[in-house]
């Protein structure tokens, strides 16, 4: 017979630092479940002195419970301190949130699946599309411990499909979307009359095809269209939009403002015509669905789970990410289109109500923990 409450850990690098910002709010929703006892363990942080988040002692310290714990406890595999504290207050499921920590649970996984907790491990797009390519000990674990992590959450299918490709059985991996907060009350709008305007929000990287998105002002402008393009984000290859602001004169078209408060951003969404992501590699797109939740409609590419993110035609549209005399087509179709335009906002709002609130991602959750208990 099942325990009343399941008790799960949810296991962060640092808290409450986090770059997927939806995160607090799911775990929030979690903890008010009557059925789960779900508590925050983290390496780095500050616990706020809230009973449920544990930040765990310095390495020096665990090392030496490790030690101590070795003597006491002969019989048992030499675990680490994450997987003795787990033990000892017979943890139903311990949640990776941060998967790079899987070398944490190791020990655990030499145990029998009968005597220990259940491993779940949410994985990010360059968990799949890019560490394994650059990283060794990524490809060994997914195909040497893999079949032995109870379940990888994706957040996509076509994260789920690429993982497969380096040796994660189908049945392992579970497709949770992320989610962009609670339920909206937007309105469906019609574009601005004065000028064109087009937003985009990421990490400024490669996989995000810095370039490919400038390049559909650029073609926007040369067509005569008044337009105005904002860019939100930080990263590594930031330097390269200005240089693309210079090389293709956008100057008085385009503003970087670098990184912005998640709130603050989603405040400002409802300003914008259009959400442009034309990325070469994306597991999903959260800031796609935010966007969607303000009645903005999409322009993205094909790329990784992208067209999963929207209702393709009908609350935005699929390029791929090269393609910029499409995405510049299907822009000023809306744009001269009000009522076409009106239907795709409305779309838009519906598609993240209905398949991608907070709600839904916890139920997805719920629905997970208890099956993996089940079994």
């Amino acid at each position: 017979m099942r325990k009343k409450n399941i008790k799960i850990v949810q296991v962060f690098e640092k808290y409450p630092l986090f770059y997927q910002l939806y995160i607090p709010l799911v775990i929030q929703s979690l903890q008010k479940k009557n059925e789960l006892e779900v508590k925050i363990v983290a390496f780095k942080g500050n616990a706020n002195k809230e009973s449920s988040i544990s930040i765990l002692p310095h390495h020096y310290v665990r090392t030496l419970k490790e030690k101590l714990d070795y003597l006491l406890y002969p019989k048992l595999p030499k675990l680490n301190y994450l997987e003795l504290l787990c033990i000892q207050n017979s943890i139903d499921i311990i949640h990776i949130q941060h998967s790079f920590l899987f070398s944490k649970v190791f020990g655990l996984l030499k145990m029998p699946k009968n005597k220990r907790s259940k491993i779940v491990i949410t994985l990010r797009g360059g968990d799949t599309y890019i560490k394994p390519w650059l990283g060794k000990r990524w490809i060994d674990f997914y195909k040497n411990e893999g079949q032995k992590i109870d379940a990888f959450i994706t957040v996509s299918n076509h994260q789920k499909e690429y993982l497969q490709k380096w040796g994660v059985s189908e049945d392992k991996i579970y497709v949770i979307p992320v989610s962009f907060g609670n339920k909206t009350n937007a309105q469906p709008k019609y574009p601005s009359i004065d000028r064109i305007k087009i937003i985009s929000a990421h990490r400024m990287c490669w996989e995000k095809n810095i370039e490919g998105n400038l390049r559909v002002i650029k073609l926007l402008k040369e067509k005569g269209y008044s337009v105005q393009y904002d860019i939100f984000g930080n990263g590594p290859d930031k330097g390269q939009v200005f240089y693309l602001i210079d090389k293709y004169n956008l100057e008085e078209e385009v503003t970087y403002y670098g990184k912005i408060e998640n709130e603050l951003f989603k405040s400002k969404l409802i300003d914008y015509d259009f959400f442009l992501q034309l990325s070469h590699s994306e597991a999903f797109g959260a800031s796609v669905i935010e966007a969607q939740s303000k009645g903005v409609p999409c322009i993205v590419s094909n790329s990784g789970g992208l067209p999963e993110a929207i209702n393709i035609n009908k609350s935005g549209f699929c390029v791929k990410p090269y393609n910029i005399d499409e995405a510049v087509n299907y822009i000023v179709d809306l744009y001269l289109n009000p009522d076409k335009y009106f239907s795709f906002s409305k779309e838009a709002i519906r598609n993240s109500n209905e398949n991608f609130t907070v709600e839904i991602e916890v139920k997805k959750l719920m629905n997970l923990y208890n099956s993996l208990i089940s079994n």
